[in-house]
């Protein structure tokens, strides 16, 4: 949807920088979306590192990817949230042709 509002009225050859809102990017960040999990519940051997990206499966069993915002001793943070969430985002947009 952002993309499509910032090209509508541009034309060929145009350059242009947008900024697109967060929710009309990858929507906001929510909290809902991030759990502490305690250490014991985490398979042997795993050493979570923040920023480290794994999937937890879902009570469907659908895999989720999460990332790791937090390790203490005890527990591990993990975000579901898309990693752009809650951010706006700028691009520089060149229109080289509009098809039919």
């Amino acid at each position: 949807l952002g993309f499509e509002k910032a090209v509508d009225g541009m034309s060929v050859g145009q350059t242009k920088t947008v900024t697109i809102p967060s929710d009309e990017a990858y929507g906001p960040h929510l909290s809902e979306m991030v759990l502490e999990v305690p250490r014991s519940q985490l398979p042997p051997g795993l050493n979570p590192q923040v920023g480290d990206m794994l999937q937890v499966q879902q009570p469907g069993g659908q895999p989720m990817p999460v990332t790791v915002t937090e390790v203490t001793d005890r527990s591990i943070t993990l975000d579901a949230n898309h990693p752009l969430a809650g951010k706006d985002l700028t691009f520089e947009i060149k229109l080289e042709e509009i098809q039919e």
